[in-house]
């Protein structure tokens, strides 16, 4: 192995070895590099997804002795499992290394070299607007010199040496090089991702003798809204490519970029071993998932709300954290102002699963419901999704309350109350609550959860309250047709069937454990919304209401109506108007409206 300070050759086991300790190095400073991340966009991430990269790259590649069969392997997992932007810059740069380094059993630190500085080109491809002060200059810069110093050194641990001493001076240079590192006196966090990475490949070499390292100075950022990206979702996608696609990656990749550029920014996109992965910042998720259809097989996704990070941690950590997943139906000005963290449900299309609310919105999922074929279904988050979701909520919060969707309705409530007995500590308790409601019944209660936390209720007054208008709480759907219900399983086919002959319009409800029930059924939208009116008189003549919401698939205008005659009834307006998910919608279809509502207490639903 190239471990001894004489060796002029390195193989594959002593390239792995490499990434295994600069892996290592880059895990211990995680918190700092998250600390410093104010570029492309302050969501405090950067050291979290270099981490998973080089993670995906040191636990699923396994090494040989040729060197290049030994890179090959880390590039197509760092391509599977780059996280972010800087993971998957790194990751292309990887790619790079390994395209250039074809044929190379070992290497001697010449080629190693060059190899290194004719990579930068496949680099500089996969990013469409490269940054100076950032990872990818360094990266370039650090490169260079290498080249340009390659016949001096013939030993490993010289090479490696000189020219990580060379890249710690890169990293201080970059505090000049962008207006919001100017501003903020700190390194591109990306950058000092990589130059940690390289301080750990010198751990290699210097055995148990010290080596310098680059002092972690105490930093708070100095966040304003003009730091806020204009795009909401930092998006990204795994494709698996149809045959005959990029045969030159490089230009596949400029096509790619050609094709989502109109989306967003941040946009890095790199093909390898029949995949195509893309990275972009984006407020719309669904068409860039919807544009690389046309290329193959979504194989998975991401969008992470970088608004939302950007409020929590601009926000003093501590307090209580409030997470639902995406089958509460709220505004999402609503849920964004008020720092609630959403666990999207898998909406299965085919073999792809899409995340309801975000990858995939209702005009997408109606038009799909109504083509031959299989139908659409939902499934719950899967629970590494929900572990990570869970874990990174709880490092901003003293406490968590998680508001599921009815636990007869979805698996989602125990794999998160699975989740949360895995994490919560004394200190960090996190309650899950099964609240038997779904949509915008469900809403209601994590809005009123979130109004209890804005006025500074405890975590105990929070529970007690939520639990007591759990069985006061009801959601009454109207139907259409009981077309999608029968093809989406929600009643039986037979029943399905009849119900479309008579055109029957069924209210579906909740019972009081949270199985789906019928409430009653009409034969016109004029029939529906007078059983509706004739509920909420009830309720009203029961003891009154505390509290209502309207959510509609996809259709506005009766539930704008419904507002205006609920507030006529009731004396108050609803609480929101918000569209069902996409969760909901694929067992009621479009153009449903449902009315939900919270009794006061000691009244009657």
């Amino acid at each position: 192995m190239a471990t001894a300070n004489n060796d002029q050759h390195a193989n594959g086991n002593d390239l792995f070895h490499w990434f295994l300790s600069g892996a290592t190095e880059l895990y211990a400073h995680v918190k700092h590099l998250n600390l410093i991340n104010v570029f492309p966009v302050a969501d405090g991430d950067t050291g979290t997804n270099l981490a998973v990269t080089l993670r995906a790259m040191v636990e699923s590649a396994k090494p040989v002795e040729s060197f290049n069969r030994t890179l090959q392997a880390i590039s197509q997992s760092a391509l599977e499992g780059a996280r972010g932007n800087s993971g998957t810059i790194f990751a292309a740069y990887i790619s790079g290394l390994a395209i250039e380094s074809d044929s190379y059993q070992s290497v001697t630190p010449e080629e190693f070299s060059g190899i290194a500085s004719q990579a930068v080109k496949h680099l500089y491809s996969a990013v469409e607007n490269p940054m100076e002060g950032t990872l990818m200059s360094v990266i370039r810069d650090w490169a260079q010199y290498l080249q340009h110093n390659k016949g001096r050194f013939q030993r490993f641990n010289e090479l490696f040496h000189s020219a990580y001493h060379y890249a710690v001076g890169l990293l201080e240079k970059t505090k000049t090089q962008l207006d919001v590192l100017r501003k903020n006196n700190v390194v591109d966090a990306g950058a000092a991702g990589f130059v940690r990475f390289l301080e750990g490949i010198n751990r290699v070499f210097s055995g148990n003798q010290s080596i310098e390292t680059v002092a972690e100075e105490p930093f708070t950022a100095i966040l304003t809204e003009e730091d806020t990206s204009a795009y909401r979702y930092c998006t990204e996608a795994l494709v698996g490519l149809r045959a005959g696609l990029a045969a030159d990656p490089d230009a596949f990749a400029k096509t790619v970029q050609g094709e989502l550029d109109r989306y967003g920014d941040s946009l890095i996109a790199g093909a390898r071993g029949g995949k195509l992965k893309v990275h972009i910042h984006t407020n719309t998720p669904e068409l860039v998932m919807e544009a690389l259809e046309g290329y193959g097989e979504l194989l998975s996704q991401k969008a992470d709300d970088m608004h939302l990070q950007s409020r929590l941690r601009a926000k003093a950590s501590g307090g209580i954290g409030l997470v639902t997943d995406s089958i509460a139906d709220l505004p999402d000005a609503f849920l964004l102002e008020h720092n609630v963290t959403v666990l999207p449900m898998g909406v299965l299309k085919g073999t792809t699963a899409y995340l309801d609310k975000l990858t995939i919105k209702l005009r997408q999922l109606f038009r799909v419901m109504d083509e031959q074929g299989a139908y659409p279904s939902t499934s719950m988050p899967e629970p590494a999704r929900i572990r990570a979701m869970l874990s990174a909520a709880q490092e901003r919060f003293d406490s968590l309350i998680v508001l599921s969707v009815a636990d007869k309705l979805s698996g989602t409530y125990q794999a998160v109350l699975k989740a949360a007995q895995a994490l919560s500590t004394p200190g960090k308790p996190i309650t899950v609550v099964d609240t038997r409601l779904n949509s915008g019944a469900q809403g209601l209660l994590v809005k009123h959860a979130a109004d209890m936390i804005e006025a500074g209720a405890s975590q105990d007054e929070i529970l007690t309250e939520i639990q007591s208008r759990i069985p006061r709480t009801k959601i009454y759907v109207c139907l259409n047709t009981l077309y999608y219900a029968a093809r989406g399983g929600r009643v039986p086919n037979t029943v399905g069937q009849i119900g479309m002959k008579l055109k029957m319009r069924p209210i579906m409800t909740l019972d009081k454990t949270g199985h789906g029930a019928a409430f009653g059924v009409a034969f016109s939208q004029k029939g529906l919304t007078r059983k509706i009116m004739r509920l909420v008189r009830k309720t009203m003549q029961r003891g009154g209401i505390a509290a209502y919401s309207i959510v509609h698939g996809d259709n506005l205008p009766l539930a704008k109506a419904y507002a205006q005659e609920l507030t006529r009834i009731t004396g108050q307006p609803p609480e929101f108007i918000s569209e069902i998910s996409a969760a909901v919608a694929i067992h009621s279809g479009p153009g449903t409206v449902a009315v939900c509502v919270t009794a006061k207490e000691g009244a009657t639903v």
